[in-house]
């Protein structure tokens, strides 16, 4: 076997490669004279190529082993990838696991600990705290399987195409593209916007609840708006109805003729409160001064997207230690309602927090971080 270096030609160049041609050889691992190594050019299949895929995904929920359909329900919202690897294709499952309450809300919603790729998003769990089942039967072992099945994007429905481009703000283009018909060219163009707002009592959507519309229609030479229509949505017909009414009211700058715009629209239910439970206590190995917890500043306070987008507050208990140069450590989430992704937050936001320096540290401090959301012009803020 051979070894071509190349050091740009300079004598130094030469006697190294002199030397380690030498030593190759006195191996018994090279002949004399270099020979160049042949690499094999790398085939990618057209099957191997990456190509966009739409990921459905379909829920089931049991709870110890037996079927429960809730009385509210939304479906999960499909997933575009625009590379895919052989990996993608493959259907698969994710699993939730999760309890209800008296009022028929869920509770304690995790992904479970095994490893599972992808996980459950957090959208995942918000979707699922929007879920309601029959009131005064709590019950526990729950889960919720999410079967996701692949497909091309060029053989995804209509529904599909049009349920991932109102929920994914990114908007990809090559969803875009798929729902596009023949002739049309908003598209290659600024979409024009919708001057008209919708009314903000349209639709009848549960609190936490999600609902959204996805309308097409054409623009004439004079700014007029023409052959609308609900392309996809779910399933709300009085949001629906508001939608059309907001794009036939709509007019805009003369100029030429378009086809195909589309436009997405979502709108929330009421705020889904939640009332937290009262920090553990009785703790024998806990040592936190009031004056160390004075000196502990949290981080900048950050809200799950997915819940504060569907309008679900919640809370959780955090434990730490405090070290006496100011960095929390052993950080540990004791309880978090009505999901993990709360939990997270709130031990995020614990994470990044500091404490003065001082001769004192904690031990099994707790902290309860309650998400509440903001009331008119406010910012979300948390207790």
């Amino acid at each position: 076997m051979g070894l071509v270096m190349d050091l740009g030609g300079s004598s130094m160049s030469k006697h190294f490669i002199a030397a380690t041609t030498l030593a190759l050889a006195s191996a018994g691992l090279t002949s004399p004279a270099l020979a160049q190594v042949r690499v094999s050019p790398v085939i990618v299949s057209p099957a191997d190529a990456p190509s966009p895929l739409l990921i459905a995904r379909d829920a089931a929920v049991r709870c110890a082993g037996r079927r429960v359909e809730p009385i509210y329900a939304e479906r999960l919202s499909p997933r575009v990838l625009p590379m895919s690897s052989a990996f993608d294709r493959e259907p698969s499952t994710q699993t939730l696991r999760f309890s209800i309450n008296e009022e028929g809300r869920p509770r304690s919603i995790r992904p479970l600990p095994a490893a599972q790729r992808p996980n459950p998003t957090e959208d995942d769990q918000a979707t699922l705290a929007a879920y309601r089942f029959a009131p005064g039967r709590a019950q526990a072992d729950c889960t919720m399987t999410i079967s996701l099945t692949p497909r091309p994007l060029a053989e995804a429905s209509r529904e599909q195409l049009a349920f991932a481009y109102a929920v994914d703000r990114a908007r990809p283009a090559a969803v875009v593209r798929a729902l596009a018909r023949p002739g049309d060219d908003c598209r290659t163009r600024p979409r024009p916007d919708v001057a008209v707002y919708p009314s903000p009592d349209a639709g009848r959507i549960p609190p936490g609840g999600l609902g959204w519309s996805v309308t097409r229609w054409n623009v004439t030479r004079d700014g007029r708006t023409s052959d609308v229509e609900t392309l996809a949505s779910s399933g709300d017909a009085e949001l629906d109805a508001e939608i059309r009414r907001v794009v036939v009211a709509s007019t805009f700058q003369p100029d030429a003729p378009r086809r195909g715009c589309i436009g997405a629209w979502t709108r929330q239910g009421a705020t889904l409160s939640d009332t937290p439970e009262p920090e553990p206590t009785g703790d024998p190995l806990k040592n936190c001064p009031a004056e160390l917890r004075a000196r502990f500043t949290h981080a900048r306070l950050t809200y799950p997207t997915a819940f504060q987008r569907r309008g679900i507050e919640g809370w959780a208990i955090v434990r730490y230690d405090i070290a006496s140069w100011g960095e929390p450590g052993a950080i540990e989430v004791l309880e978090a309602q009505p999901a993990a992704a709360f939990g997270e937050a709130a031990r995020n936001i614990v994470r990044a927090g500091r404490a003065t320096p001082g001769h004192v540290a904690g031990i099994r401090c707790t902290d309860r971080v309650i998400f509440r959301l903001p009331q008119g012009d406010e910012q979300p803020n948390i207790d």
